[in-house]
């Protein structure tokens, strides 16, 4: 009987063995990739506190002068000589320019004649005033003196006469005593009445030449000369201050502008010279009324110049109102120094002007999500939120908004982050 023999299975080589794992291998990577979680996006992010920040606002303008001075004659002499240039610096009181005045000096030597006379001739009348006016006190005095006598000499005879009568009645004088008492009683009663007169017409004569504060024919011709005489004095100190006027100065410091005047002309009534103040400026900033509503007259700004780094400190001096009715267009005027000239008027400046300082929830401007200004990114939880947001104010690097509540963490820089609403993130430490 024969045996049963069954077939091996063949021995699998080492290398299928070896591919085989590799095989497994690759299918377990593959199943590995497919239930993998992606690694969240690091972004930086900032804590929302609570911050102030000085906010400024920019305007475009021009320079203008402190002030323009027109300087003008007002004499019809004719210019003799002009002593500056256009664009020369002058100082105030520098020369510049003088007017012929040898007729107003003619003039002066004449009114100066005219004043010594007139003023002789008022010490003359004065003199002659006070003469007659001590003759006449000197007659009412000699005029009472006798009055005065001739009254005591009638009451001495009045009193006798009396006397007279009552020894005449008791029969111890004759009546031819008493009728002679009676004449002497008569004649001086006539010498009383006779000084009485004279004191009178003493008193009227005084009063006529006046005396004192009365106002007699002495007193009206001292008048009367003293006018002539503050007459004369008056035209010589008007002959004086035209001819100063001749010599044409220059009121303020500050560049000559412009220069109208000529040797031989007669520049009555035109103004000759235009004087820029320059040593301080203003800076025309033309605004809107949303913009000038923020602006307080005194806040601090600063001005450059195209292709300059330089910052000129400077004041807001004034914010003008609307010059044509029914427009939106106002002027803020800041006032700059400028010592060294360096600013001229015509040239175009941009203005930095502080507004009032803001407060409340502060945030960095990188952090809006767009050019609106009106979300950002919140972090919570390892995910991406947006929050919207208003902005109050910014000074171009941070900005004060509301709708945040102070410690929300957001997401600093959006740009640098690029990230999504709903995205999970790993968020740096945050900072302030």
């Amino acid at each position: 009987m024969s045996s049963l023999t069954i077939p091996r299975r063949p021995a699998i080589s080492n290398l299928a063995k070896l591919a085989l794992l590799a095989l497994c291998a690759g299918c377990s990577s593959h199943a590995a990739a497919v239930t993998s979680t992606p690694t969240p996006t690091h972004v930086d992010t900032v804590t929302a506190t609570a911050g102030v920040i000085n906010p400024s606002l920019q305007l475009g303008g021009v320079i203008t002068p402190y002030r323009q001075v027109g300087v003008a004659a007002n004499l019809s002499e004719p210019i003799s000589e002009v002593d500056v240039e256009e664009g020369a610096h002058v100082h105030a009181g520098q020369v510049l320019a003088r007017l012929l005045t040898d007729d107003l000096e003619a003039q002066l030597i004449s009114g100066q004649r005219v004043v010594l006379e007139d003023s002789a001739r008022y010490r003359q009348t004065a003199f002659q005033t006070g003469a007659v006016n001590a003759q006449d006190l000197s007659a009412i005095q000699s005029a009472r003196a006798t009055l005065r006598s001739a009254q005591v000499n009638l009451a001495g005879s009045e009193r006798d006469l009396r006397r007279y009568e009552a020894l005449e009645t008791q029969g111890y004088i004759a009546h031819e005593t008493v009728d002679q008492q009676r004449t002497t009683v008569a004649s001086d009663k006539e010498s009383a009445d006779a000084a009485q007169s004279a004191l009178d017409q003493a008193l009227a004569n005084a009063r006529a030449n006046g005396n004192a504060v009365n106002a007699g024919e002495q007193q009206q011709e001292l008048q009367a000369a003293r006018a002539a005489a503050d007459a004369a004095q008056a035209g010589v100190e008007q002959l004086r201050r035209q001819i100063a006027r001749a010599v044409i100065v220059a009121p303020i410091d500050g560049v000559v502008d412009a220069v109208n005047a000529n040797p031989g002309e007669y520049p009555l009534g035109r103004e000759l010279f235009t004087i820029e103040q320059i040593s301080r400026v203003y800076a025309v900033l033309p605004t809107s009324t949303a913009q000038v509503a923020q602006i307080r007259p005194g806040a601090a700004a600063s001005l450059t110049t195209a292709g300059s780094t330089r910052k000129d400190p400077g004041t807001v001096a004034a914010v003008l109102d609307e010059l044509v009715p029914g427009t939106t267009n106002f002027t803020v005027k800041v006032l700059v120094s400028n010592q060294d000239g360096h600013l001229h008027a015509g040239m175009p400046v941009t203005g930095s002007v502080d507004l009032p300082s803001v407060h409340g929830i502060e945030i960095p401007i990188t952090a809006f999500v767009d050019d609106t200004h009106a979300a950002v990114y919140t972090v919570s939880n390892g995910i991406v939120r947006t929050a919207s947001v208003v902005e109050v104010k910014d000074d171009g690097s941070n900005a004060i908004v509301t709708g945040l509540a102070a410690g929300t963490v957001i997401v600093k820089n959006i740009e640098a982050a690029n990230v999504g609403n709903g995205d999970r993130v790993q968020a740096s430490a945050a900072s302030k």
